[in-house]
């Protein structure tokens, strides 16, 4: 293994060890006299220590053992973490952060930690002072670290070689991951090629072999989208610490509630949705749970609950994130849609109240009467529906005034692999995710109707407005195909809209394995990725969330 390879190694430890640090601290916060916090304190300084030292990453650790040294007096010492303490490490704890990033940055000019080790040490030593300490123990605080680590830890060890016989997992690289789904994808292309030969041929032998390649094929596949789902525990863990700081600095009381964390999520959709739930949490937080006194008031516990929950349906996963905060006024919505020019008086007449409550998510909405980090209702939510939808996802919202604010974001499973329907236009074929996907339906020309500059047809008692798929991928539309008088509609959804994408041939379905565009490709308008076909031919892979910010 090289260098860099070790390096790697130990950014992904370090930063688990950082996050389960800021969650213990966060919860020692709030339950100060938890002496079994200290103890989860010390353990994960005490190997933060050793790797730290094992790299040869001096800084960090010097930090990490005066925090292990501090932690281990405190521990004995003090019946309950004070303010200045929790403060303290903290600010210890941001401080490695940055450490970390400066190591993958590979930055040469150090930082002084001196100043905090400094505040460690006299910590140590004042309390030390106070309970009468020996001058033994005092001068020999890092011998006595050691033997609290083996206190702490002496029975898990013994536990862990005796029971473990060998080695049940192993950590490896994600792009090694990356480079067995591309390999995966490539033996599914070669079994749909094998599967058109041996029929095209009519070999009895051939296809019996074929079919078992295509098990076998399919096993690989749905072990490999199993392996690539990581707990969202790996996005999760550092949401405590988000909202202690946010609820401290606006001198509001929350408690954070995380459950399913186990749940597991490509890391490619968890990479992608965790801006999204930053900026709700941030929402929930800012606008949702009221002020200490405020909610006293109003007959409620002085702190506020915030609860994300994790669970799985079918081939997606949910994201339910609640507040029991003040909830979300209909009328005070409708005037500030009316007042950023979101939508017009007339039209809200036309809405449910569900509906107007997810003009929040629409661009330009906002009832921020300030711009902070914090803030920002508007265009949070905005940005977080666009993303989720564009993933094939939805995002709902349901709110009772003085009772809370749910919101609802679902998933996919994964995008690595997604079940599509292959449609032509010209000669070309593309490929539209089922997961958009409504229906496919067949009009005469005489049906299609214009209402202000737009083509529409009449569906399911409503209006359904078209989208030229061949204007908008670069083909003229005099070019325009049908099928014995008939035009071939796939009716699309994002959200709460939907569309109808007028093309030229329905092909079928297949599951397709999604290759994102790289170099000029990514210039290629109202695409998201490109798929091998089983004929071998690059069909691209349309960008319906695309389509929908342009055309409703």
């Amino acid at each position: 293994m090289e260098i860099s390879e070790y390096q790697q190694l130990f950014l992904s430890e370090a930063r688990e060890i950082l996050q389960l640090q800021n969650k213990t601290l966060v919860e020692l916060e709030k339950n100060p006299a938890d002496v079994s916090l200290f103890h989860e304190l010390f353990r994960l300084s005490h190997t933060f220590k050793s790797m730290a030292q094992t790299m040869g990453y001096d800084n960090i650790a010097q930090l990490t053992h005066s925090m292990e040294s501090t932690l281990a007096v405190l521990k004995s010492e003090v019946p309950q973490a004070e303010t200045d303490i929790v403060n303290l490490l903290f600010k210890s704890l941001d401080t490695l952060d940055t450490l970390i990033e400066d190591v993958q940055g590979n930055k040469i000019e150090p930082i002084d930690v001196a100043p905090l080790i400094e505040r460690f040490d006299l910590l140590a030593s004042t309390i030390s002072s106070n309970k009468g300490k020996s001058k033994k123990t005092k001068t020999s605080r890092s011998e006595s670290s050691d033997n609290l680590y083996r206190e702490v830890n002496e029975g898990k060890d013994i536990e862990a070689t005796a029971s473990t016989g060998e080695i049940q997992s192993v950590r490896i690289p994600l792009t090694h991951l990356d480079s067995l789904m591309d390999i995966t994808g490539e033996l599914a292309i070669n079994k749909i090629q094998l599967d058109r030969i041996s029929k095209a041929i009519e070999n009895e032998t051939l296809e019996e072999v074929v079919a078992q390649m295509s098990r076998l094929t399919s096993q690989l596949q749905d072990q490999m989208m199993q392996i690539r789902l990581i707990p969202l525990e790996h996005i999760f863990s550092p949401y405590h610490r988000l909202v202690r700081d946010i609820a401290v600095a606006q001198k509001k009381e929350i408690d954070l509630i995380i459950e399913g964390s186990n749940i597991g999520l490509d890391r490619s959709i968890q990479d992608e949705i965790n801006e999204p739930l930053i900026h709700i949490i941030k929402n929930a937080v800012t606008h949702g749970i009221e002020e200490p006194k405020l909610r006293k008031k109003l007959g409620k516990e002085r702190r506020g609950t915030i609860k994300l929950i994790a669970r799985r349906e079918k081939n997606s996963v949910v994201l339910e994130l609640s507040d029991d905060g003040r909830g979300m006024d209909i009328e005070e919505i409708k005037e500030a849609a009316i007042a950023t020019g979101v939508i017009s008086e007339e039209e809200l007449l036309d809405l449910t109240e569900e509906e107007i409550a997810m003009l929040i998510t629409y661009p330009g909405y906002t009832r921020a009467k300030t711009v902070t980090e914090a803030a920002g209702r508007g265009m949070g939510l905005n940005v977080s529906r666009v993303k989720v939808e564009s993933l094939g996802g939805t995002l709902n919202i349901d709110s009772k005034p003085k009772e809370g604010t749910t919101i609802f974001l679902k998933l996919p499973l994964t995008m690595a692999i997604v079940q599509a329907m292959l449609i032509g236009i010209e000669n070309e074929t593309y490929c539209i995710p089922l997961s958009f996907i409504a229906e496919t339906i067949k009009v005469s020309k005489q049906a299609i109707r214009t209402m202000e500059h737009h083509d529409i047809i009449s569906y399911r008692d409503s209006v359904l407005p078209l989208i030229q798929l061949r204007k908008k991928l670069g083909f003229p539309t005099s070019g325009q195909q049908s099928n014995n008088g008939k035009i071939p509609i796939v009716v699309v959804e994002v959200g709460s809209n939907k569309a109808g994408l007028i093309v030229d041939r329905l092909l079928g379905q297949q599951d397709v394995v999604i290759k994102t565009l790289t170099g000029m490709l990514t210039r290629i308008k109202n695409t998201s990725g490109a798929t091998i076909l089983g004929t071998g031919k690059v069909a691209l892979i349309i960008d319906i969330a695309s389509l929908f910010k342009k055309e409703i």
